[in-house]
């Protein structure tokens, strides 16, 4: 993980002691052998990608942060392969998001859970001036799905469930008294975002992320079974799939026609107008470079290239779940 502050960040009393109440947290979920060896296939991923069956946190199960009995800043990265989490707290205690990919939100958002897909950062600050410890687990979102559809609160009810808790959290933050705590209200107001006018938007792109059966090894199923291709066309290192101009505004409309994606370019950072068909939330409305999609409507952002890449260094643009962008869900652009 590498962590970019700028002026105006610090600027702000947000937490910053690296380690004590500024705490960057990698979350994946890996597979385990009896012996502990780590267990991967490409082959054996279904057609959504590799699910590990543990959580690990910065590499290690369930560790345990000392941190004060203050506000804590958590710099959330999901480093899973294909895994989509739901973050909460198991007392159902409320976070403030403050920023996203590619910077601070315009104001804090108030949350108790939040989705995160793979490959997507943010920040998050949760306020344990009360002196208690807090157990973060991190769901995995399709079992949450399966156990009641369209959770967004009540989560003391899910964790209690065994078919969605693990047995422990997944990292516990633990007061200690003798740390000095950050207990500096969180600004209402972080920054200005300046949207672009629909008049500055001068092209619109579609892509559209395939899956479909038929195009793997023989006798393999699942993922190996699978071709995927963004336009119908699979990545290609001699092939610049678009020419994009240096400093103008464009909008992409992507989709899939098979389930939920979370979709990253290079080079840049964007603003989500359209998630799934519907206006962006609130905590996704800072800038991003990755933005979920799926089969039932378009997302939609407004971006701006404002750096040259050339045909032999071309960026590209992927799904974000490993297994997808190895089989081919992923283009290359230049930009001059």
């Amino acid at each position: 993980m590498i962590l970019i502050d700028d002026d105006e960040t610090d600027a702000m009393d947000l937490p910053r002691r690296y380690g004590i109440d500024d705490i960057p947290i990698v979350i994946q979920d890996r597979t385990f052998d009896e012996q502990g060896r780590l267990v991967y296939s490409l082959m054996d991923a279904d057609e959504d990608g590799w699910y590990g069956d543990t959580v690990v946190i910065n590499g290690a199960i369930a560790p345990v942060a000392k941190v004060p009995a203050g506000r804590v800043r958590l710099r959330l990265l999901n480093g899973a392969n294909a895994r989509f989490y739901i973050v909460a707290f198991a007392d159902n205690r409320v976070f403030h998001k403050i920023a996203t990919d590619g910077g601070l939100l315009e104001a804090p958002v108030l949350m108790t859970t939040m989705e995160m897909s793979p490959g997507e950062r943010c920040e998050i600050i949760v306020d344990l001036s009360d002196g208690k410890s807090a157990d973060l687990f991190t769901l995995f979102e399709d079992d949450v799905d399966e156990a009641e559809e369209g959770i967004v609160s009540g989560m003391l009810g899910v964790l209690g469930s065994s078919e969605v808790a693990a047995e422990m959290p997944s990292l516990t933050l633990e007061v200690d008294t003798s740390l000095v705590p950050n207990l500096v209200p969180l600004p209402e107001k972080l920054v200005n975002i300046i949207r672009p006018k629909a008049s500055d938007v001068v092209r619109v792109r579609e892509f559209e992320l395939t899956m479909e059966h038929g195009g793997g090894a023989s006798g393999h199923h699942g993922h190996a079974a699978m071709d995927m291709a963004i336009n119908g066309a699979s990545m290609d290192m001699n092939v610049i799939n678009e020419r994009v101009n240096l400093g103008e505004w464009e909008r992409w409309r992507i989709r899939s026609d098979m389930g939920a994606h979370p979709f990253h370019a290079h080079g840049c950072s964007f603003l989500i107008d359209q998630m799934e068909g519907a206006t962006a939330p609130e905590d996704q409305r800072g800038w991003k470079d990755t933005v979920v999609l799926d089969d039932d409507d378009w997302s939609e952002i407004v971006v701006r290239f404002d750096h040259v890449a050339t045909d032999q260094f071309p960026y590209m643009y992927h799904c974000h779940i490993l297994e997808h962008e190895d089989r081919g869900m992923m283009g290359q652009f230049t930009v001059t």
